[in-house]
């Protein structure tokens, strides 16, 4: 209690302190106060200090090197003249997977296990990897432990050993991944609008898709490897605790041991461009906004006015002090987000663009604010001030780009690479002091091309409705995923129509009793492998004039919910709510159309070929195939009730066709539908789940 009234005191007695220093001092600071904070007036920025950088070159490889002694670390960073713009158009990826393989399979010498726990134990990472115009290889170590870790580094450099099972689990990941890739509307949209600037079968754009994989081998990884790295396609980046004098032997010492080769030039094909205006749309019925991307080609970066572009796009979209978001989103309240950028490629040109996204009913309105905004740009004079006040701001940021010496020395390794001068940051920095109200302007008419700009849309169509078409007429973009092999022609199933529909008009008699049935609700007790040893009550409804169904499963966990509603899915599990993707959605999609009784509801209206008959689990059935739906059905010889629904359904994530079975058994009549007894889901011939049926109402 003592303790705690002295605490008292105390503080007591610094907020009187406190109170009086106030007091004391008011006067004194209120004559220091200026009237309005743009009269506040700061000493201009320290000049960019960028530290010296030793270069030497020996064997064929160019070497730069900075000294840094401030923590006892050595960091190694390679750049690799090799991309995936050296891939088979029919082997995309392979250069992301090469170098992704180097790491992960380890060396001819080294498994990639014993690498793993070599570098865990002494706190060190060894990366690789290759992009579009580059390869990178990293090493970052104690410096106690560089001299013993160099010579691990450049055998996973030059010998990586492409283990075939690494090469399986790198493909079974990327065709789960492709299998995913449009379930995030902001990545369609990234994806899609660069294939309209650069074309989808481009080196510029090319995306991997599951024949790729099938065409990758570990020959070629081990091919691509060879081309790639020598020493001729290497520089050497080293920053870190060491002196140049005791450094350089040891470099040159391990890296004599990397084979000169060829070196790649690198030589992009020219873009095929034009100016032409277009409205494009992907149609999402699962969202309520659209995401907007628009713009066209954009530049060079080392075009003369690179520093204006650069300024304008500064003034145009730099976060919240930008223009199209202090127009667009606060003024008018038209975007979520909004931003942009014009690009200027080392290689190819860049592409300039607009994006934000906005409710659906305002999709036209923010289109036309952000095309307002860029032609504003080009027809009000930029003022002194506001040029002043995003330049200071622009090169507050500049500052911090190199701000370590390690980054420092990579932007100039970078700049080699690219055929940059060695200063063009600072040349940079000095260009963007220079530019004028009227450099921007200038730029801005003689660059941005809002009159024919390309507009992207991702949404939903419904809420839309007919926006887009003030902007013309409205392409619609298909982003269904290729399967492999989809080019091929698919095989033709012969059979007999007029049997067909005598077997399928036998089969409706044989389900429905009496009138057309609507909607049902089985209740059963279903085991699955995904959770063996367990039955869980189930209880599915199904809306057959509206393909919607509702699934509720009772759980140890507590009780899942699954929805599909029109053209979107939920999935709920207690308090939580989450959206389906899109290939979810189709799968149950799928599930309520090859119903037997929604099949039975249709049966005068599809098509069916007779193609003979089988033994089916010992009882003749006649094999009906119906073309709409790619879908055989085994009908009982003797009572036309369904054995099986059988169908080959593509598994994205596998990357490749299944053999899926809907078998039913113990058929028994129930008033005014015939219902099984029981129903077992099989996946290339085991069994996934079994549904015993313990209730079923009409509604």
């Amino acid at each position: 209690m003592i303790k705690y009234i002295t605490k008292i005191v105390i503080v007591t007695a610094l907020i009187f302190t406190g109170c009086t220093t106030t007091q004391q001092t008011s006067s004194s600071l209120s004559d220091r106060i200026v009237d309005r904070p743009e009269n506040l007036s700061f000493p201009p920025l320290n000049p960019i200090q960028v530290p010296e950088v030793h270069q030497f070159e020996f064997n064929g490889i160019t070497f730069f090197l900075v000294e840094d002694n401030e923590v006892p670390l050595i960091n190694l960073n390679t750049i690799i003249r090799a991309g995936s713009w050296m891939e088979p158009s029919d082997k995309v990826g392979l250069a992301s997977m090469t170098g992704e393989i180097m790491r992960s399979g380890g060396t001819v010498n080294m498994p990639a296990d014993d690498l793993n726990e070599l570098l865990e134990s002494r706190a060190a990472s060894m990366e690789t990897s290759f992009g579009l115009t580059s390869g990178n290889a990293r090493m970052n170590v104690l410096k106690e432990d560089f001299e013993e870790l160099l010579p691990v580094f450049i055998e996973l450099l030059t010998q990586p050993a492409f283990p075939e099972e690494r090469l399986e689990l790198s493909a079974r990941q990327r065709r789960s991944a492709i299998s995913r890739r449009n379930d995030s509307p902001s990545g369609i949209a990234a994806r899609e609008f660069r294939h309209l600037i650069y074309g989808k079968q481009t080196v510029f754009s090319s995306v991997q898709e599951y024949d790729d994989l099938n065409n990758i081998s570990v020959e070629d990884l081990k091919s691509f490897h060879a081309r790639a790295v020598n020493a001729n396609n290497l520089l050497v980046g080293i920053s870190g605790d060491f002196t140049i004098e005791e450094i350089k032997p040891i470099l040159e010492e391990a890296f004599s041991r990397v084979e000169q080769g060829q070196r790649n030039e690198i030589a992009f094909p020219d873009v095929d461009y034009a100016f032409e205006p277009s409205i494009n749309f992907i149609p999402r019925n699962d969202m309520n906004q659209s995401i907007i991307r628009m713009g066209h080609i954009g530049g060079f970066r080392d075009n003369p006015d690179y520093a204006a572009l650069q300024v304008m796009n500064q003034i145009l979209s730099s976060g919240f002090s930008g223009r199209l978001m202090q127009e667009v989103r606060t003024r008018l309240g038209l975007a979520y987000s909004v931003g942009g950028n014009f690009g200027s490629g080392i290689f190819f040109q860049g592409q300039f663009f607009a994006g934000l996204s906005t409710a659906s009913e305002s999709t036209a309105d923010a289109i036309n604010a952000t095309l307002n905004e860029i032609k504003r740009i080009q027809d009000e004079p930029v003022t002194q001030r506001e040029l002043d006040d995003t330049r200071e701001r622009f090169l507050n940021t500049l500052v911090f780009r190199n701000e370590s010496r390690a980054a420092a020395l990579n932007e100039q390794i970078n700049n080699a690479y690219s055929g940059l001068p060695f200063d063009a940051f600072e040349r940079y920095v000095e260009q963007v002091r220079l530019v004028t109200p009227e450099d921007i302007q200038r730029v801005a008419n003689e660059y941005l091309r809002p009159d024919a700009v390309r507009i992207l849309v991702v949404g939903n169509p419904d809420e839309i409705g007919n926006q887009l078409d003030e902007f013309g007429d409205v392409n619609i973009i298909d982003i269904s995923i290729p399967r492999p092999g989809e080019s091929a022609p698919r095989a033709t199933v012969a059979g007999d129509p007029d049997v067909g529909r005598e077997w399928f008009g036998r089969m409706k008699n044989a389900v429905l009793k009496g009138d057309d049935v609507v909607r049902i609700t089985e209740k059963s007790a279903l085991t699955t492998q995904q959770l063996p040893g367990m039955t869980l009550d189930a209880e599915i409804k199904f809306d057959f004039a509206s393909l919607n169904m509702t699934q509720t499963l009772n759980t140890p966990m507590g009780t899942i919910q699954i929805k599909l509603e029109g053209n979107s899915g939920t999935q709920l599990f207690g308090p939580q709510s989450q959206d389906l993707p899109p290939t979810a959605v189709a799968e149950l999609r799928k599930m309520v159309e090859r119903h037997y009784i929604n099949l039975a509801r249709n049966a005068h209206s599809m098509q069916a070929m007779y193609t003979g008959t089988e033994q089916v689990d010992g009882v003749e059935a006649a094999i009906i195939y119906l073309p709409e739906m790619d879908v055989f059905v085994a009908l009982n010889k003797q009572s036309a009730l369904p054995l099986r629904i059988y169908f080959d359904d593509f598994n994205a994530e596998a990357g490749g066709d299944i053999e899926r079975v809907i078998k039913y058994e113990n058929w028994s009549d129930s008033g005014s539908i015939a219902r099984p007894g029981k129903m077992l889901e099989l996946i290339d011939g085991e069994v996934l789940g079994t549904y015993s049926y313990t209730g079923y109402s009409i509604d």
